[in-house]
Parts: structure tokens; sequence; C-alpha cells
């Protein structure tokens, strides 16, 4: 019995842990063409915006399919604990139970085999579910990420700083409310998992250097040593300009380097 026990509360605690989902951080709500476009054409500027849409419509898809797949993984969790926690239960009832004959001793056998059993089949059938739901998130990495690698990363950097846009400059602020150029950078790409240095001077020197010809959506562009813009194609950047401004979309200028962070 105590060799039953063991077994079987083993296989009750792979389901312990939290008994709640962790919030998913979605794609923000940002009402890109209501915001200021200073420094960029009208027909650019909707062109960016109407691109920009469409990828922020398809990251909120995105985090509903996820968080679908994670309320469905935690209900599996919370159903295998709760059905190994009463196999465990009715185990230890029956430790309690003394057998005084021959029949009693092997009723007691018998409720021990089907409990294993029992605790077999919970185990194998949430390791099934589990597996599937992998292949879902798995499924859906390639949804979100088409292109995944560097081009991902850029492209989640992008839709980050997007989503600031209309948030005030403020000298040294790395964010999440306000921002100077290289803080809106820094934070742009960390929300991609990527570590940028903090200043200008030495966001010059991260990654590789691109030629303007070759110029892509997530490259920091550099007007001059004191300020940086992140591109996002359609010859647009968006920036932390400067004191009294606010996160803006702006035609690309002159720039002295441009780099891309690997």
């Amino acid at each position: 019995m105590t060799a039953e026990l063991e077994v079987l509360r083993r296989a009750h605690g792979l389901f312990a842990g939290p008994t709640a989902r962790p919030a998913v951080r979605t794609a923000p709500d940002a009402d890109i063409t209501a915001l200021d476009s200073a420094g960029a054409t009208a027909d650019a500027y909707q062109a960016a915006a109407s691109d920009w849409r469409a990828q922020l419509d398809k990251a909120r898809d995105v985090d509903a399919r996820l968080i679908r797949i994670l309320d469905e993984a935690y209900r599996d969790h919370l159903d295998a604990r709760r059905s190994t926690g009463a196999v465990l239960t009715a185990a230890r009832a029956d430790a309690a139970t003394m057998a005084d004959n021959p029949i009693a001793a092997r009723e007691l056998i018998r409720r021990a085999v089907i409990r294993l059993r029992a605790q077999h089949a919970h185990v194998r059938t949430a390791r099934e579910r589990a597996e599937r739901q992998r292949a879902a998130l798995h499924r859906l990495r390639y949804r979100s990420h088409p292109g995944a690698g560097r081009g991902a990363r850029a492209a989640n950097a992008v839709r980050a700083a997007l989503s600031r846009l209309g948030r005030p400059y403020v000298w040294g602020a790395t964010g999440p409310d306000r921002f100077d150029c290289s803080g809106l950078v820094q934070w742009a790409y960390a929300q991609a998992g990527v570590r940028l240095h903090r200043t200008t001077y030495e966001q010059i020197h991260d990654g590789v250097p691109v030629p303007r010809s070759q110029i892509r959506p997530g490259d920091l562009v550099f007007p001059h040593t004191g300020h940086v813009q992140l591109a996002i194609g359609n010859g647009m950047v968006v920036e932390a300009p400067q004191p009294g401004a606010t996160v803006q979309i702006s035609r690309i200028g002159q720039a002295i380097a441009i780099r891309r962070p690997a």
C-alpha cells in the first residue's frame, strides 16, 4: 500500500503549480490614422498606417489564438490535477482500512490495481493533450513570425515602437510612456527580446552597418550621432524627435549611419 501511495502521489505531483493562467500581454490598441503624421506626405503616411494596421490586426488574431490555447491548457491541467488527486484521496482512505480476511485483502488489491490503471490513464491523457497544445503553439509561432529570426524580431520592435505613437518626449526617459530617441529604440527592441545599448553614441555601434539602398523595417537610422530613428518601411521612420514633441512617424532624411541589430 505504501508503494502504491508513492506512485499515485508522484503522478499527482506532475500537476502541481499555479491554478490560474498568467496574464498575456496582447497587441496594443493604437489608432494610427488619428495620430500626428508630421514630416510625412499624406499618401505615404496613409500607406504606412494601412500596413501597420494590418500588422496589428494580425497580431491581435494571433494573441486571441494564443489565449484560447493557454486557456485550454490550464483547464486540462486543472482537470488532471483534480482527477489524480481524487485517485490519491481514495488510496489514502483505503490505506486506513484493515483487511481482516482474505476476501477483504483481495478486494483492497483489486481496488489498488484499478487506481493505478486510472492514474496511468489520467497521466497519459494529460500528456496527449499537452502534445496537441504544444503542436498548436508551434504552428502559432510560425503564423506569428512568418520570417522567423531576425526579421521577426525587427517586425516586433517596429510594432512595439508604433504602439507608443503620441507618447511625450522626455530627455533620459526609457518608457513605457515617456521616451527620448534612444530610449524609444531600446525599449522597442527589448519588447522583441533584443538588448540594445542605452545611448545613441553606443547604439550607433550596435548590429551591423547597412547601406541606404538596403534599408529594412527595424533598422536604426542616425541622422547624426545624437539622434536615432527606427525605420518602418516606405521611406518612413518612427522617432521621439525632441523636447515638446511626441513619438511620431516621419519621412526618412539624411543619415550618417544605418545599423541593423543582430
